[in-house]
């Protein structure tokens, strides 16, 4: 249907790669030199890749890239390579984490070192997001790790609305907002828009799998606290995982 690129899951490498359809899916089909062929389900529904294709647009990247180009996947400025601009930027704040899960999407405990930049070096990542060109980056979350291991987190958030970012998110896992609703209430003072949710589903069992014990209640208590403190956008954001 269509040629990309793509990586080897083994080695990393930059290698082509087909878009086709097979066996009623959409899938992603590559060959890597060293490692061979590999496919992946890149859309489930072939109906509803071809309704959204027709909104597929290659734009000009970035007219002031702030990396050099050749070394991706390794370090990405962002470069030349790039066909958008920012659309929404994750700003990891740290790598500590207050859950220690079986399936980790940052595999932040097993990084063996602290990640946690400084406000100075944060400052300057959100500048860097507005000085883009031609479009400024519009949206930015804070990810980790887990933003809220930060005590000055909504001191971060303030920083963010200063930049005037029109969407302001923070991934999280919630514990830390169904323990204070005094949190939620900072946060939402400092502008942040919205919570982006760990939630992997509505009966324990998800989160048994997932996250070593069952979460729910957790869940469902932030929800409750942010919504008494007038954080009204939760987005509920589950991890799938292979049986």
């Amino acid at each position: 249907m269509r040629s990309t690129k793509s990586l080897c899951p083994e080695c990393l490498a930059v290698i082509d790669a087909s878009i086709i359809e097979e066996n009623g899916k959409i899938i992603l089909e590559k060959t890597c030199a060293k490692h061979g062929i590999f496919k992946d389900v890149y859309w489930s529904d072939p109906v509803q890749f071809k309704r959204f294709e027709k909104y597929w647009h290659d734009g000009g990247g970035v007219l002031n890239p702030s990396g050099p180009d050749g070394n991706c996947p390794n370090s990405c400025g962002i470069c030349t390579s790039h066909k958008t601009t920012t659309i929404l930027a994750n700003i990891d704040v740290t790598n500590r984490c207050n859950q220690a899960c079986p399936v980790c999407f940052a595999n932040a405990s097993a990084s063996g070192y602290l990640y946690e930049p400084s406000l100075t070096q944060i400052r300057a990542m959100m500048q860097m997001l507005r000085n883009e060109k031609p479009v400024p980056c519009p949206a930015v979350q804070f990810a980790g790790g887990e933003p809220t291991m930060r005590d000055d987190i909504v001191e971060i958030v303030k920083m963010a609305r200063e930049f005037n970012f029109t969407q302001i998110q923070m991934a999280t896992n919630g514990i830390k907002l169904s323990q204070s609703l005094e949190l939620c209430k900072q946060l939402n003072d400092a502008g942040l828009h919205t919570v982006y949710l760990q939630f992997d589903g509505v009966t324990e069992e998800p989160y048994i799998k997932n996250r070593g014990f069952n979460a729910l209640p957790i869940k469902l208590k932030a929800i409750e606290n942010c919504r008494k403190g007038a954080l009204d956008s939760v987005s509920l954001v589950p991890t799938l995982a292979k049986a």
